[in-house]
């Protein structure tokens, strides 16, 4: 015989996991909510009492979810990171590399910050971008395990430390936004990622020329 599910209690599931439910629905309708006023009229100009009139929630209510402005980027900044863990671990069944790996989740980034670039840009301007970065959303945690699981297959040198290389590969990424960001988005993100990670892999050092082998040296000519 099938399993069968389990049922909810009659009258539906325990008042608790309601609140529960109720309370991230609250949370994820503000968080919209700021992000849309964010982009559409400036973080600055965005207050508490807009941002709970556009979620239909009370300005009290925003701020028991959200103690600061900022803690609306960092919760947008998560969610792209939880998105990253989410390939990651596609990525890991799929046998990807570290570096096709890594590829992958630097070209998300791109079309995210292409899809939402009227917000990206706003906050980059605005300067919260990167404050928000140090609010515990830096090195996305993807990174790190990419990095981990390529050293544990002997794709990247046993005596590099895996955050090291993911705060490599951020540092390269954030670096590369901001100036397509500056530029108002005006070459191909991922195709500078993409470029620049390539430079991270392979090294920017050009190779020793090969010693000339004695026997193979130029005779001397005779005066």
């Amino acid at each position: 015989m099938r399993p069968t599910a389990p049922q909810e209690p009659e009258g539906g599931p325990p008042p608790s996991d309601r609140r529960g439910r109720r309370r991230s629905a609250t949370r994820e309708r503000l968080l919209a909510a700021a992000l849309e006023l964010f982009a559409a009229q400036g973080y600055a100009a965005t207050t508490y009492d807009h941002i709970a009139e556009r979620a239909d929630a009370g300005r009290q209510t925003a701020f028991n979810h959200f103690r600061r402005k900022e803690d609306f980027v960092a919760a947008w900044l998560r969610q792209r990171h939880e998105l990253l863990d989410r390939r990651d671990q596609a990525d890991a069944s799929d046998g990807r590399t570290a570096v096709e790996a890594l590829a992958g989740e630097l070209r998300a980034l791109a079309e995210l910050n292409e899809r939402d670039y009227a917000l990206s840009k706003e906050l980059h301007d605005d300067g919260v971008l990167y404050s928000a970065f140090a609010l515990g959303t830096a090195t996305p945690r993807a990174f790190a395990a990419t990095a981990a699981r390529g050293r544990r297959n002997g794709e990247i040198r046993a005596d590099l430390d895996p955050e090291d290389v993911a705060d490599l590969v951020f540092d390269c990424y954030s670096t590369t936004l901001n100036r397509w960001l500056h530029r108002d988005g005006g070459f191909p993100l991922a195709d500078a990622l993409l470029a620049r990670l390539a430079v991270l892999t392979t090294g920017f050092a050009a190779p020793s020329p090969a010693p000339v082998p004695l026997g193979d040296a130029a005779p001397e000519r005779e005066g």
